[in-house]
């Protein structure tokens, strides 16, 4: 027995968090903090706290998990709920349909739902649907509240939408009283019995991007807990990598137009079945476009004019920066109009390659961006962010999967942070876009899960 285990005992005792591996660093620095914090080096004193101590327990727990998440992450479950099965459902039985985000972290779901289905329905969906985010870490449900984002969260978000639904507030953005209003967070815990504020029974649980943090019995053990919070008819989505990790028995696997999803298992059909009554709610003529491709989508402020001279040369180091900073804030395109002469002249700079990448990646050109992190591994095979972000291509279907090249690449994340934990992947201007405990943690398990079914959502 380690220092660590009696803490890796209350965490997953309280809230099921695994903590092996790799997520032992991150429990190693929020002990450290801990101590800090409350005077004290005894670990008997700091646990009898932590189990006593709700809040200080809350404030332990916000150290523990990676909140890496965006606006429309693998929105293609979202847009078939929008599109297909929801309008389905209202048909069947009206509404208001109740719609859980397990394991909501900052918001980014709930609220990319709401979207959708503002975008479908008009302010008629805040009648039609009640949307819920629970999560149990209290620091993160705050800033999903709050509803103000910046940098990376955009990355997936269409500019019209990103126009539409939130102001500029300083360098950050914030989201409009309309959705904050309708969206409901509450604290969640997986693995507690009752969950009084929390409401339900529901007709979707997105349970997505969560399940990496749990063992298998643990798995099961959410999903007993989940499936009372269920509707009959309700429906569990889990992320793109998690489905073949969650087929445990508990829920039925079903399949729609390349969705998976899980559901109760149908019960035996009635000797004598009843006539249902005919539907008395039509599912809304849905567009036939993307939302933020239909007509009532406001335009955009122009851009403002290009100067007419070229600016004076600058230092390299300054120019990655720069272009660092307009892709933290979703400037894609301008990113890459400074990257790009600097290729010109740096062919082989590992900085400006990862760079180059990223920005075309959020411009929807994967294959482009598999190229500079094809080139940037070539250059150095250290560079540990590029061998990530080629695997996140493949992982997340931005380019057709290949299992063996995916897990290569994430195996190479951990090989070399491992090896070196604050490696800064040959990176000589910029920091790695995520952080190395970061990456290594997700690349870890992404290793362990098994081979994704293509076309989850």
């Amino acid at each position: 027995m380690t220092v660590l285990t009696p803490f890796k005992q209350l965490v997953h005792q309280r809230c099921g968090l695994s903590l092996e591996g790799m997520a032992e660093a991150r429990l190693e620095r929020a002990i450290e903090q801990l101590c800090h914090a409350q005077a004290t080096q005894n670990h008997a004193t700091l646990l009898d706290k932590l189990a006593k101590d709700a809040a200080l327990f809350d404030q332990f727990i916000s150290q523990l998990t990676v909140n890496e998440t965006y606006f429309f992450r693998e929105v293609e479950a979202l847009q078939w709920l929008a599109d297909e099965h929801l309008p389905r459902q209202l048909a069947k039985q009206g509404g208001p349909l109740r719609l859980l985000s397990a394991g909501c972290s900052s918001g980014e779901e709930p609220y990319s739902l709401a979207m959708l289905l503002m975008e479908t329905y008009g302010e008629r969906a805040k009648s039609l649907f009640r949307i819920t985010g629970g999560d149990v870490d209290q620091q993160v449900l705050h800033k999903a509240r709050a509803g103000i984002y910046s940098g990376m969260a955009f990355r997936a978000l269409h500019p019209a939408l990103k126009a539409r639904y939130f102001t500029p507030v300083g360098r950050a953005h914030q989201l409009v009283p309309a959705l904050t209003e309708w969206v409901r967070f509450c604290p969640f815990n997986l693995l507690a019995t009752d969950h009084p504020a929390l409401g339900g029974p529901f007709d979707v649980i997105l349970f997505r991007n969560v399940s990496i943090y749990f063992d298998e019995a643990t798995r099961r053990d959410i999903q007993q807990r989940l499936k009372p919070l269920l509707a009959p008819q309700g429906i569990l989505l889990c992320g793109v990598t998690e489905t073949l990790g969650n087929d445990l028995g508990v829920l039925s696997l079903q399949e729609e137009q390349g969705v998976f999803y899980f559901q109760h298992a149908a019960p035996e059909p009635s000797r004598h079945p009843l006539p249902l009554p005919a539907a008395t709610v039509t599912a809304p003529t849905m567009l036939e476009t993307a939302p933020w491709e239909a007509a009532e989508v406001r335009p955009l402020p122009e851009a403002p004019p290009e100067p007419s001279a070229p600016p004076p040369p600058i230092p390299r180091e300054k120019v990655l920066k720069q272009a660092h900073e307009l892709l933290d804030n979703n400037h894609f395109d301008a990113a890459l109009q400074l990257i790009s002469p600097l290729l010109e002249q740096a062919p082989w700079c590992v900085d400006a390659l990862l760079l180059a990448g990223l920005a075309v990646r959020w411009l929807q050109q994967p294959q482009q961006a598999y190229e500079f992190f094809k080139r940037a591994v070539y250059v150095a095979p250290e560079c540990w962010p590029a061998h990530f972000y080629q695997a996140e291509l493949l992982r997340q279907g931005e380019l057709p999967d290949n299992p063996v090249q995916r897990q290569r690449g994430y195996a190479a994340v951990v090989r070399l942070l491992e090896t070196t934990p604050q490696a800064s992947g040959a990176l000589q201007a910029i920091q790695p876009p995520l952080p190395p405990g970061d990456a290594c943690f997700l690349a870890k398990r992404y290793l362990d899960e098994p081979i994704a079914i293509q076309g989850v959502g």
